[in-house]
């Protein structure tokens, strides 16, 4: 038998005591000091056929990459039981899938002051539940009651407080009459009633049904919100490994707050994806304001959510009232695309979930709504509805004739060297917003962006043109060297053809910081054909990339579509998510005819969880001093919460020591 739950967690000593008592040898695993990591050699290695373990660990075990088959069972092991926490079908599934299709899963429903209440069994190979799963039937010696308020009991259906009768409780809390008065009954003959705390129902299968705590339940806009039912719904979305919902109040008013770790197995979703898909299926009301992006969740020893250790939102110290026409149009706009109910004058379009995709729908309507043309770098300093709105209500007045500029500033402030950052293909600079607000170094930080994506302009179809160009807006800024330079994604590319050409002008070039740029195996193909370097096809070879958030599935008659659209990119502005496209397409086809210049200029590549390109084909292009720095996320996560802190951290390092 496996224990791995702490011994000082109540179902950690209870899972000891009854291996024990019936004779099996107990092997303890403390996640708190062991982690994850290595679990499943653990288990093989001891003969492990029961585990007994929280949800939270369960998820985690899960997540960890493993060669088994789905359809073969891991080792020994034959149950799973979890409690210590609400669990959700799809754990169960996500588990199964990864080599234990043979295990029977156990909930159990327990507590300190009762033990074992009741339990749910799910055999091999049987149907899950979608979302929480239930608790079941009650086990031999234990009544449940649902009860009201005043504690009598309510009929099978009805949501209430789960009380439990039996002989086999607590006698109440150490030196605590007032607490154990509150939360004991007796009834005589050693039978006691527990009050638990917790909201439940009976299903109409006799099932003990968990709805959260009695504390948790809110009204928000005059609706009884369960912070669990939203929870279900958020861990249904891809990408998603774990979530807590909380409730927090701003100026009286109850908000949701969703804080959400998402897989690397795919690439990483805005608060403003999240509530979109979320619109879908739960009311506006139900809808969180706030989702707080984290890399982990963190938790007490008991594997529980930490509530204190969570990252605080920003809260609204007043509700300043929208003012005048244009805030009150603006504001729609906003809740239309972000799918909230609840904006002011003082939200920040991004603390909100928006992203750049999502700034860009904004733009196109302003555009439509108000006949002026907003530009991604007034966005980004003006990104709450009072300081958008003052933007727009000045351009109607003056209107904008002359093109806009493909470089522009993130952070004007600073006294350091200047750091121009060449955008990832078909981006606006909004989407490096999260980026260079997260940075603390003290320098200016500048954007640059492909001609004709916001403004008419024929748009650089090679990457010596689009470094040509920049080049030419860089010195307008930064008349002489050294130049600080870094790119994201395509960037990458754009960054070191300028590093090649500035060098060859006589230019001194400080630092290139490349981004997670992903080198194509034909690329590395042509570097070492180029340096007559023999290199071997697991070094050419580019890692399997995870799945994407696909918002446009390419076929044939799509792709011949895309094609003639792209002629007319920079005449012809399309909508937000085709305008993407069509660049980013535009910067693919440059990508593939780009022959890369060696650079001497020293080169930080800093790679994402799934970039494998090393030194042996970085040093075909950097041929000056060449480092490396790694994070552990995905390639849109680098510029995303909450990993885009740990991207700021590397950036701040090199830049400083530079």
């Amino acid at each position: 038998m496996g224990n791995l739950l702490p011994v000082s967690f109540g179902a950690g000593i209870t899972a000891l005591i009854m291996g024990l008592m019936n004779g099996v040898t107990v092997f303890c695993w403390d996640p708190r000091i062991d982690g994850v990591s290595g679990i499943d050699d653990w288990l093989i290695e001891n003969s492990i056929t029961t585990a007994h373990c929280a949800p939270s660990f369960l998820r985690a075990w899960s997540s960890l990459e493993s060669d088994e088959a789905p359809d073969n069972s891991l080792g020994s092991l034959r149950v799973v039981v979890t409690y210590g926490e609400a669990v959700h079908g799809e754990d169960y599934a996500r588990h199964r899938s990864h080599g234990f299709a043979r295990v029977t899963y156990v909930n159990w429903l327990a507590t300190t002051e009762t033990g074992v209440v009741a339990y749910n069994a799910f055999p091999p190979h049987s149907e899950l539940p979608v979302g929480v799963v239930p608790a079941g039937r009650a086990r031999d010696g234990k009544d449940v009651q649902i009860v009201d308020v005043n504690g009598v009991p309510l009929p099978d259906g009805e949501i209430g407080e789960i009380q439990v009768v039996s002989s086999d409780l607590a006698d109440g809390y150490h030196g605590d009459p007032d607490r154990t008065a509150a939360r004991f009954t007796r009834l005589g003959d050693g039978v006691s009633i527990y009050r638990t705390g917790d909201r439940g129902r009976i299903d109409e299968r006799g099932e003990l049904q968990l709805r959260g705590r009695v504390d948790d339940a809110v009204k928000i806009r005059g609706y009884l919100v369960e912070p669990m039912e939203v929870e279900a719904h958020i861990r249904r979305i891809p990408g998603v490994s774990d979530v807590f919902v909380a409730v927090v109040l701003e100026n009286d008013r109850p908000e949701i707050v969703a804080y959400v770790v998402l897989t690397k197995a795919v690439m990483a979703r805005s608060g403003a994806e999240m509530r979109r898909e979320l619109a879908k299926f739960l009311p506006t009301w139900m809808l969180p304001r706030h989702f707080v992006l984290l890399a982990e969740l963190p938790r007490n020893e008991r594997g529980k959510v930490d509530r204190p250790r969570l990252p605080t939102v920003a809260v609204r110290s007043d509700l300043p009232t929208l003012a005048g026409p244009t805030e009150l149009m603006l504001a729609g706009i906003w809740k239309s695309i972000l799918c909230t109910d609840s904006v002011d004058r003082e939200d920040d379009f991004f603390e909100l979930g928006g992203d750049s995709l999502a700034s860009i729908e904004v733009l196109s309507r302003i555009q439509e709504k108000f006949r002026v043309r907003i530009s991604s770098a007034q966005f980004v300093s003006a990104s709450t509805i009072k300081d958008l709105a003052g933007v727009i209500d000045r351009s109607a007045v003056v209107k904008q004739s002359a093109p806009q500029p493909t470089v522009v500033p993130l952070k004007s402030d600073g006294s350091g060297t200047p750091l121009f950052i060449v955008n990832g293909a078909g981006a606006p600079p909004t989407a490096l917003s999260n980026l260079s607000n997260s940075l603390t170094t003290d320098r200016p930080v500048f954007a640059a962006q492909a001609r004709g994506f916001e403004s008419r302009g024929l748009p650089d179809r090679s990457v010596k043109g689009a470094a040509r160009r920049l080049i030419v807006e860089i010195k307008k800024i930064q008349p002489t060297g050294p130049y600080l330079l870094a790119g994201y994604s395509y960037g990458g590319y754009v960054a070191l053809e300028i590093a090649a050409q500035l060098e060859q002008a006589g230019d001194d070039i400080q630092r290139v910081i490349v981004l997670d740029s992903r080198i194509p195996s034909t690329v590395v193909q042509r570097l070492a054909a180029r340096a007559g370097v023999p290199l071997d096809a697991s070094v050419i070879e580019l890692a399997p990339q995870p799945q994407s958030n696909v918002r446009w599935q390419p076929t044939k008659p799509a792709v011949a579509a895309l094609w003639v659209r792209s002629l007319f990119a920079g005449i012809m502005q399309y909508p937000p998510a085709m305008q993407w496209i069509i660049f980013l397409y535009i910067a693919n086809q440059a990508i593939a005819r780009h022959r890369i210049r060696p650079c001497a200029a020293p080169v930080t590549v800093i790679r994402g969880a799934y970039n494998n390109r090393g030194s042996e084909v970085w040093s075909l292009i950097a041929t000056g001093s060449l480092e490396f720095d790694d994070i552990d996320a995905g390639h849109e996560d680098l510029i995303r919460p909450p990993y885009v802190r740990q991207t700021a951290s590397a950036f701040d390092r090199i830049c400083d020591r530079t």
